[in-house]
């Protein structure tokens, strides 16, 4: 059993293009070192490398014919009409912790989809490792697995918030601070807190500018368990106080391209849509900029231009169940090392294409601080909404990961106090 495992691991992880689905989730206790190889470090060993794709070969209006298969036809389009360009680098090698890994090594045999749709069993680590796309349950399986992909203890991110037109003006501009911490679930034990109510994360956003809405605050917790809701509260300056809300993930955010649960690629519920692994691909993408942020350019400078990699990812179909849903669907192209989407796709209620949005992870060694970090390195986003014919980005300026935070940093006086 355990070869068999190995054989289907090593070449759904290795090969390029779509893979035949042979096998489905390991019993096993523990994960055997093959399969911890594989599934974290498989490029360790060799890295892809393709003819007419090798570093240094440029993607543009005039050369896309070599990237033909290894990106998503809506994309590759907007290459040939010269919408942007990149140059093809080597594959980077970014595992996650070892805490991490080890995590799942020691706990994801024991993982299960209940009949409701929850996860049972869960510890630690990636729930699901190994994933077959004829497994009926691997499309919620790898929606799990985005879910507790490795974030890090806490992560704590200064950016700029841009709506851009088609000629790269800004229509408006936020600067913010947000930070995201972890409760439950966590690689390493001491760390687990916030058990007792249930919290899985909590999030706080401030608004530092414009002026109008300086020093508006939010506060969200989300909970282990996918059923129960979101607690969300607001503080804004001119009422000094801290209000409960009900927050719509299928809402706009700040009247931009990005809906509330768009965030990151997907953070809504998983039990809000349908779930379909349609398989693994290798393919190019913005990933392990050697930079501390990222670099935007082609039309309107929406685009990540950095240059892009080769890497395996899992393909992700996602359909809202709400009939009044403004998407149709969803594809998330998800990077099967760090488990983070990298690129979704986005298609309206008639089925065409709409947006494409693109969330961006950097190389900690060229990341100043962060070189010794071992999660997904994020430096930045851009949706790009085609429909409206404007894009919506985020610039970071700075990302600090496991800070330890005060105990009461996410308590609502403190945030009230911070207002002030």
């Amino acid at each position: 059993m355990k070869h068999a495992w190995r054989a289907f691991l090593v070449g759904l992880l290795l090969g390029g293009g779509w893979q035949p689905a042979v096998a489905q989730q390991a019993e096993l206790a523990q994960l055997d070192d093959a399969l911890i190889q594989q599934a974290f470090y498989p490029y360790a060993v060799e890295k892809p490398a393709l003819a007419g794709l090798e570093p240094g070969t440029n993607i543009s209006a005039d050369s896309w014919q070599a990237a033909e298969s290894y990106l998503p036809v809506e994309i590759l389009d907007k290459i040939k009409a010269g919408e942007f360009a990149f140059s093809v680098q080597e594959t980077t090698d970014l595992p996650v912790s070892e805490a991490y890994i080890e995590a799942t090594r020691q706990h994801a045999g024991q993982v299960r989809i209940g009949d409701d749709g929850e996860l049972s069993g869960y510890v630690a680590g990636l729930p699901f490792p190994v994933l077959d796309p004829a497994d009926s349950q691997a499309g919620e399986k790898a929606a799990w697995n985005v879910r507790h992909r490795d974030l890090g203890d806490t992560l704590q991110v200064w950016n700029t918030f841009r709506l851009l037109d088609a000629s790269g003006e800004a229509d408006r501009e936020f600067e913010n601070y947000y930070v995201v911490a972890q409760g439950m679930h966590r690689p390493r034990a001491e760390a687990n807190r916030w058990e007792e109510d249930g919290v899985l994360q909590k999030e706080f956003f401030h608004m530092i500018t414009p002026f109008d809405l300086k020093n508006t605050m939010s506060l969200k917790h989300r909970f282990a368990k996918d059923s129960a809701k979101d607690a969300d509260w607001m503080y804004t300056p001119a009422s000094r106080k801290i209000r409960k809300l009900i927050v719509k993930h299928e809402d706009a955010s700040f009247d931009s391209g990005f809906l509330n649960e768009d965030f990151f690629g997907y953070s809504g519920y998983i039990s809000a849509s349908s779930w379909k692994l349609l398989g693994s691909r290798l393919m190019l993408a913005p990933v392990g900029a050697k930079a501390a942020a990222t670099t935007f350019g082609g039309r309107g400078t929406w685009y990540p231009v950095d240059p892009w990699e080769l890497r395996h990812m899992w393909v992700l179909e996602n359909i809202p169940k709400a009939s009044d849903h403004p998407y149709s669907k969803r594809l998330l192209y998800i990077d099967q090392q760090m488990f983070v989407p990298v690129y979704m796709l986005a298609y309206d209620r008639d089925g065409t294409h709409h947006k494409t949005l693109f969330e961006l992870y950097g190389n900690p060694q060229f990341n100043p601080g962060n070189e010794h970090i071992r999660a997904p390195m994020w430096v930045g986003e851009s949706m790009i909404d085609y429909e409206n014919n404007f894009a919506s980005m985020t610039e970071v300026d700075k990302v600090v990961y496991d800070q330890p935070l005060p105990d009461d940093f996410f308590q609502l006086n403190q945030i009230v106090a911070r207002g002030r």
